[in-house]
């Protein structure tokens, strides 16, 4: 036996050694020569499974494997469980990912085409790749698979900053899988019914997927239809006659929210808001909610055209509550509140935040937003002043900002809101033990969602540290999650021992400095 021989049967050895073991192998001072650390044994599910083996030989192996699978030498279950393994796996590799998924969606076989559709009722919803998408909805379309309309719309509902809506490959299979309708029909066709993509009522109950997708179906349309007059039309149609009930329910409240008080909810946590505002679980919340919605509709009617122009929920209470405490306000236009809140806030002593990384430069003065903020978004800034001017908020600020600034668990927060008395309080909800991530995070509780439906406005602090000046404002987290609640806040930064820093922000990315509070003596 030649000294050659013996190494290459040395190196072979150790390699299938290292496979059955499950460890690394550098053949690197023996003379072994191959472009990876290992040699393909030549069994295409072992070497498919092997990290260790170039792309290029697992991409290979993959499509030796299905090949055997189609001449009938190779079991289809096991073959695809191994193909699946991978394509479900993040440590995947992308081209041996989008190679294995094509695989698999090829099956034409009865047991793995709907083997592969309930797969890519799965993959889609949460689905990052482009090109996993493109491999699922073109054999959706080719298979007819009608049950994926409403995971397509799921993951349509995910933004892409690279492909306009409008070119993206889910509203291409959408308008196939659906001829004769056009994608905002489809779309609320998916909100209406939500459960038709899913035959698993186990599933369904677990996973919360008809809420889920009916929130993102919704959330598509307010994003292809921002003004928000298709919307208006769809709801006002008797397309929900065969809806599910919860979508029925939901339809309702839709319409009551447009023709008494003029809005329609954009985001999924709006659409939460409104159930609650119409059939709050908690009954002395239902009966308070229902007086609120008598007086807010009644404050809308009075309202022109320009004051109506954008209003949203958030502020709907900033309207009843002028109506019932500053009337003098709704007399004014846009260019006359600006005023008022003009004479406001440049007397007052102001803290720009710093640019963290990552975060653009802003502008946070009255004056750089002029043009953006609505009638009823200046009436929401003066309101707010006023409440934050009140003796008892204030007070009931600074000593929240000091329990704060003991805990180093989280950030605190609430909600303020009026009181009984027609005056304002300021009402704390501390984070929950599994929602405290770190001292520069707040996390709203769900009880702070759902007792909050006649609230001002949400509030969180910055008081981890007594000045906290280089925070005075909303982070990126802070932008982000206000788009989403759809909510007015507040955020109160620590700037010494008796002074905060107070800014406003909107869910449309617009923040008001409103300068400092001080601590009352």
């Amino acid at each position: 036996m030649t000294k050659h021989t013996i190494l290459f049967k040395f190196c072979l050895t150790s390699k299938l050694m290292a496979l059955v073991l499950g460890i690394g192998f550098v053949a690197a001072g023996f003379g072994c020569s191959s472009s990876s650390s290992f040699i393909a044994t030549g069994n295409p599910l072992l070497d498919l499974r092997n990290p260790e083996l170039l792309e290029r030989e697992r991409v290979q192996a993959a499509e030796q494997a299905w090949d055997e699978v189609e001449r009938g030498v190779r079991v289809r279950e096991r073959t695809r469980q191994a193909l699946k393994n991978l394509a479900w796996s993040n440590a995947t590799t992308p081209k041996l990912r989008m190679t294995v998924l094509e695989l698999l969606m090829s099956d034409e076989s009865v047991e793995g085409s709907e083997d592969s559709r309930v797969m890519a009722r799965l993959i889609l919803p949460t689905e990052r790749s482009p090109d996993a998408v493109r491999i699922i909805a073109n054999r959706a379309v080719i298979g007819n698979w009608t049950e994926l309309v409403p995971a397509l719309v799921r993951s349509y509902t995910r933004q892409s900053p690279n492909v306009p809506d409008t070119e993206r490959d889910e509203r291409a299979a959408l308008l196939a899988l659906r001829p004769g309708m056009n994608i905002e029909r489809i779309i609320y066709d998916v909100f209406l019914n939500p459960s038709m993509g899913s035959r698993d009522v186990r599933e369904q109950a677990v996973l919360r997927l008809s809420q889920r997708t009916r929130d993102d179906a919704w959330a598509l349309l307010a994003r292809l239809d921002p003004s928000g007059e298709l919307r208006r039309a769809l709801i006002d149609s008797d397309f929900d006659l065969d809806a599910e009930e919860a979508s029925r329910v939901m339809v309702g409240d839709l319409r009551a929210a447009k023709r008494e008080l003029g809005v329609m909810p954009d985001t999924a946590m709006e659409i939460s808001w409104l159930t609650n505002l119409r059939q709050h679980p908690d009954q002395r919340n239902q009966r308070l909610n229902g007086q609120w919605w008598i007086e807010t509709a009644s404050a809308v009617s009075t309202l022109n055209k320009e004051q109506r122009e954008d209003l949203a929920l958030r502020h709907l209470e900033p309207v009843r509550w002028a109506n019932a405490n500053r009337p003098a306000w709704l007399s004014f236009d846009r260019e006359g509140l600006l005023g008022l809140a003009g004479e406001r806030l440049n007397k007052r002593v102001h803290h720009k935040r710093k640019n963290q990384s990552g975060e653009q430069p802003r502008q946070e003065r009255l004056g750089d937003w002029a043009d953006v903020l609505s009638w009823c978004d200046v009436l929401t800034i003066l309101a707010v002043d006023d409440a934050i001017a009140n003796p008892r908020v204030v007070e009931q600020i600074f000593t929240q900002r000091a329990l704060d600034k003991k805990d180093s668990s989280t950030e605190y927060g609430g909600v303020i809101e009026q009181d009984a008395d027609s005056g304002f309080r300021a009402v704390l909800y501390r984070p929950r033990s599994r929602d405290r991530v770190n001292d520069q995070r707040f996390v709203a509780s769900d009880d702070m969602f759902r007792y909050s439906d006649r609230s001002l406005v949400h509030y969180h602090m910055h008081a981890n540290k007594r000045n906290n000046n280089r925070y005075a404002g909303p982070s990126a987290a802070d932008l982000v999650n206000v788009q989403m609640s759809g909510r007015t806040n507040l955020v109160f930064t620590s700037l010494g021992k008796d002074e905060l820093n107070v800014d406003l922000y909107f869910p449309n990315g617009v923040v008001i400095d409103l300068g400092q509070l001080y601590q009352q003596k």
